[in-house]
């Protein structure tokens, strides 16, 4: 299936994806992160939570790129974690907020956020090993 990259004119003006994440999205090496799920594999899912960040954040424009929705509770007790570009920044690495639907009063401007995808990454992959070794 082909990567869906926010491929129309939906993204703010002027906004960029950083070429490592257009990079990670295509080459399927998403599956690795586990609980963390790349949006771009669901056009649907990143235009919904693309609208519902619109929706709260009409000013400050955010970009969602990745998601857990770990059923399971054993990750945020089951709430929504999305992964997303700052879409003010029109670098060619924007930093990445954290929005946690398990507490909708904190901004991502207020949560974890990284300098950059290459950052969000690491963090990702450490917190995949952390998760799946509390799964044994």
């Amino acid at each position: 299936m082909k990567a869906y990259l926010y491929d129309s004119p939906i993204l703010p003006d002027g906004f960029k994806l950083p070429q490592e994440y257009i990079d990670f999205a295509v080459s399927g090496c998403s599956r690795d992160l586990y609980p963390w799920r790349v949006l771009a594999a669901d056009m649907a899912g990143s235009l919904c939570y693309f609208g519902a960040m619109l929706l709260k954040f009409p000013n400050n424009p955010l970009v969602p790129f990745a998601i857990i929705n770990d059923e399971s509770g054993l990750y945020n007790d089951g709430w929504v974690v999305l992964a997303c570009f700052d879409g003010a920044d029109f670098s060619d690495n924007p930093p990445v907020r954290i929005y946690d639907y398990s507490n909708p009063k904190a901004s991502p401007w207020e949560n974890r956020s990284y300098q950059s995808f290459s950052d969000w990454l690491e963090a990702a992959k450490k917190e995949s090993s952390d998760y799946r070794s509390s799964l044994c």
